[in-house]
């Protein structure tokens, strides 16, 4: 198990999951701190005595006004302190003007029923009082107030609400903007390599978005993976039919001149070459046919339970004629009988294959070692010969239609250079793996894996030979 998948961040809906809860804690945090900011903030504390005693000093001054309006246009010439004038008989504030625009005046009519000055906190702004003060028949009670330091640049105090609720949305639009950018910014850049793949250019890939670790990631590294199989599979469909126009240009060139010289010469003795150039060209196109039908996946399998055992030894004595002939011996180890599910033609023409194909490479009087092993879940044939070996880098590419290793394995030793290749779509086909080998000492190992459906019998090993 990896464990960077334990890491939210790396998974798309992690990510989204995180943003969006970003920004809604980013918004009830805003919200609560807004409301702190904006709730008025009024305490009443006791007013010291020695404030008590200096303000009654100042109300002396006042003492001599002669009316209410004379007291009021003095008070207004005063910036410093700002005095504030409440009629009681009407709980009327005769100077609004000195006071906040948001203050409830009603902390002040509450004030005026205490029987000692006390002191107002209200945000920034300090009130000491009241100090009661007659002036004719009408009795006023005036406040001190005074002005705490100004807010810092970063007080929300001063702003309006409309102004508040604008930056809380343009911070969660900016937040949401950059999680749309984040997703929809390697979309298009999918998008765009995807229309120039489609239009031909088969080298577009996404590298910076496959090195992503979530789900944008491995959408990016399937669209390369997917366009890395595509461009291999056109390019190995154009050679494909370069080596299949070059294949079938020889006998048709071949069976052309003859026809030519039987013609010109009115001889008769060329037609066998004739037949054997036609027949060949006829294997060429069977052997072709079915290649594309089983890479194209159109081949229906028979699957019904065959004895391998018996099918392989069908195999080596179909082709017994052929190891005569070059005096070669064909030798089989492993059990007497292995059953499994599998089409039993095409596993014993992807066999047969294999055999021509090591009879047709190993000099005369060698052996062709078969054998067979069965494992809990699978069974492998191996089929080995003494050959001349290939490179081991081109193990692999033997599988692919019309290869060729080297002058030795031409088309003038008989094969169509379909054979290993129909071998590797048959195996595919039965769920199983082909590989190539090259064992100790001289010679080319083929070693087929197939799946068992079911428990092989017990069956005791045997070695025999055909000569």
């Amino acid at each position: 198990m990896k464990l960077h998948w334990l890491n939210p961040v790396n998974s798309l809906a992690g990510r989204i999951f995180i943003w969006f809860w970003l920004v809604l804690i980013l918004t009830v945090s805003s919200t609560l701190f807004l409301s702190r900011q904006l709730l008025e903030d009024t305490k009443i504390h006791r007013l010291p005595n020695n404030i008590v005693t200096q303000l009654q000093q100042q109300m002396k001054q006042f003492q001599r006004a002669e009316s209410v309006d004379k007291l009021l246009r003095y008070l207004k010439r005063q910036q410093n302190p700002r005095w504030v004038v409440v009629d009681l008989a009407q709980n009327q504030v005769l100077t609004p003007d000195a006071l906040p625009r948001n203050f409830d005046q009603n902390w002040l009519f509450e004030l005026n029923q205490l029987n000692r000055p006390r002191l107002l906190r209200h945000n920034n702004m300090h009130l000491a009082g009241p100090f009661m003060l007659e002036i004719g028949e009408q009795t006023l009670a005036l406040y001190q107030q005074r002005n705490m330091p100004s807010q810092p640049w970063w007080s929300l105090r001063g702003l309006s609400e409309p102004i508040l609720v604008l930056l809380l949305l343009l911070t969660s639009a900016a937040a949401s903007f950059i999680l749309a950018i984040s997703i929809s910014k390697p979309l298009r850049e999918l998008v765009q390599q995807n229309l120039l793949f489609a239009s031909g250019k088969l080298d577009s890939r996404v590298p910076r978005l496959a090195k992503r670790k979530d789900e944008l990631g491995q959408l990016g590294r399937s669209f390369n993976t997917m366009a890395e199989r595509i461009s291999a599979l056109l390019h190995n469909q154009q050679r494909l039919m370069r080596d299949i126009s070059h294949e079938l240009r020889s006998p048709l060139a071949r069976a052309q001149l003859v026809l030519g010289l039987t013609e010109r010469q009115q001889d008769l003795q060329q037609l066998p070459r004739l037949k054997n150039e036609l027949e060949r060209l006829d294997v060429m196109l069977d052997e072709l046919l079915t290649y594309s039908r089983l890479d194209a996946g159109q081949y229906q399998l028979d699957i019904h339970a065959c004895d391998l055992v018996a099918l392989t030894e069908d195999v080596l004595h179909l082709n017994q004629v052929d190891a005569d002939a070059k005096q070669q011996q064909l030798r089989y180890v492993g059990p007497e009988q292995l059953w499994l599910q599998a089409d039993s033609r095409l596993l014993g023409r992807a066999i047969e294959n294999i055999l021509r194909n090591a009879l047709k490479y190993s000099p005369e009087q060698s052996t062709i070692e078969c054998s067979i092993s069965a494992q809990a879940s699978s069974v492998t044939l191996t089929i080995r010969d003494h050959g001349s070996g290939i490179p081991a880098e081109q193990l692999d590419k033997i599988f692919l239609p019309f290869y060729r290793i080297s002058d030795s394995r031409t088309s003038t030793t008989g094969g169509t250079g379909l054979g290993l290749a129909i071998v590797a779509q048959i195996i595919r086909q039965h769920q199983g793996e082909v590989v190539a080998s090259l064992p100790s000492g001289a010679g080319l190992q083929v070693s087929v894996t197939l799946p068992l459906t079911q428990q092989p019998p017990t069956a005791k090993t045997d070695e025999h030979e055909t000569t």
